[in-house]
């Protein structure tokens, strides 16, 4: 399969993750937007779990470990910008989504965009050299948005 099609493939299955992630908000038919995304920033979670566990040498570095827990944080980070429509600041479970994401749309954009540029940044790591400071990027990215966009849980 040349890179082309791997392209073409890769995007096809983030537009169906982010399509199906969309669905499933959409009042009436699923656990609505904000459990959407708790459950896809829960995956992202996970994914840098497995992540901090090579940085703090509790994993051996494997650049496959690497690639999937990159790919599913770029891959959700992408869809994420779709499962906080307007009107989901409130619903039936508690969010800790700021107003600031619906008042500062396109700096909210530009933050997860920025995080997925570093968690696809990430994901072309091969070398164990190269990853502390490719997943330092991404930890800067997540908190940088995390501290406009995101209230702290209690």
């Amino acid at each position: 399969m040349n890179r082309t099609t791997k392209h073409a493939l890769a995007s096809a299955l983030v537009a169906a993750i982010a399509l199906g992630l969309v669905s499933a908000a959409a009042p009436g038919t699923g656990p609505g937007p904000i459990k959407a995304r708790q459950t896809a920033m829960e995956a992202v979670g996970d994914a840098m779990k497995a992540l901090a566990a090579i940085a703090k040498n509790e994993a051996p570095f494997d650049a496959t470990v690497v690639k999937r827990n990159a790919g599913t944080i770029a891959d959700r980070l992408k869809a994420a910008a779709a499962l906080f429509p307007a009107g989901s600041d409130k619903g039936d479970v508690e969010t800790w989504a700021k107003p600031e994401i619906w008042s500062d749309r396109a700096g909210f954009e530009s933050s997860l965009k920025a995080a997925q540029t570093a968690a696809t940044a990430l994901e072309a790591v091969t070398q164990e050299a190269a990853f502390r400071p490719a997943l330092g990027e991404l930890g800067t990215s997540c908190k940088a948005c995390h501290e406009m966009y995101r209230r702290p849980k209690h």
